[in-house]
């Protein structure tokens, strides 16, 4: 029989429970994503504050085709897009996406190694207009999809934690003429409780402007100093299930930028909150 002491570094001695956070893909699968985005920002420009309120309502679906060792493809489809965006043309560009579908190629790290239908997304927004068509390559260039689409299904390190384990990442999303984000983002396992792990997470995010030419866009991001001063996220992760169940991001964005018009140069200032809500179903909320 045990002694007290004896006992007491045994149990200080055991290992803590571990949980994997890892998405589970499996052919077949079918599950929505329903999220609310709300911006706030107010953009100060030769002298004038322009305050605007965005809300973007959007449904995807996401369906996995296909599910091998280093090539998992999933498809995501735009079901339904709203944008009240008080008098920019946002809800017409909302409206055109709807049904658009494209596929993505994902290797073990849930990495995107090819991407399918990006030509349909610049053909739904852009339609006939070749120079809206190329604008929106420079400003939403394939990699960013990428990036984007293949984030969407990370989370954690492919190994164990325990609740209270760490671990950083960091992230760089190109945005072709207009710069780079660069997020280093810390996140945190805080608790497990009845199959689902809370994962809470503070990030750094900074804007860099563009080296180069303009890639045919009318303006030009030439400076840039643009930080965020605060980014917290929360989200729910479902351990049976192997996906994100719920997230909420809040994020809080200044500082100025120099654009370059018509060989012009403009200094402009910017102050932007960010709210986002999302949660993932089995179930689709457009119809259920």
């Amino acid at each position: 029989m045990f002694t007290a002491p004896v006992l007491a570094l045994l149990l200080a001695a055991a290992p803590n429970d571990t949980y994997t956070l890892k998405w589970k893909l499996n052919q077949g699968d079918v599950f929505y994503n329903k999220s609310t985005i709300t911006t706030d920002q107010t953009v100060e420009v030769m002298g004038q504050k322009i305050d605007q309120t965005i809300k973007m309502d959007m449904v995807i679906k996401f369906a996995v085709k296909s599910a091998k060792a280093g090539a998992t493809v999933v498809e995501m489809t735009y079901l339904d897009m709203k944008v009240d965006a008080a008098g920019l043309p946002g809800a017409n560009i909302a409206d055109k996406l709807k049904g658009v579908t494209f596929s993505a190629t994902l290797d073990d790290k849930m990495a995107v190694t090819k991407l399918e239908g990006y030509d349909k997304l610049l053909d739904a927004v852009g339609g006939d207009d070749a120079n809206l068509k190329k604008m929106l390559k420079a400003m939403m260039p394939e990699s960013a999809v990428r990036q984007t689409f293949g984030q969407t299904f990370v989370i954690a390190p492919d190994k164990p934690l325990a609740v209270g384990d760490k671990w950083d990442r960091t992230d760089k999303l190109g945005l072709g003429p207009l710069g780079s984000v660069e997020a280093k983002q810390q996140f945190k396992l805080d608790a497990v409780k009845d199959g689902k792990a809370e994962v809470s997470v503070k990030g750094d995010l900074t804007f860099k402007a563009a080296e180069g030419d303009d890639g045919g866009l009318p303006f030009k991001i030439t400076k840039a100093d643009l930080k965020a001063e605060k980014f917290d996220a929360a989200h729910t992760f479902d351990l049976k299930a192997g996906r994100v169940i719920q997230t909420k991001v809040d994020m809080d964005m200044a500082g100025t930028m120099t654009i370059g018009v018509a060989g012009m140069e403009v200094e402009a200032k910017l102050v932007q909150k960010s709210r986002m809500t999302g949660v993932i179903t089995d179930k689709n909320p457009v119809v259920d």
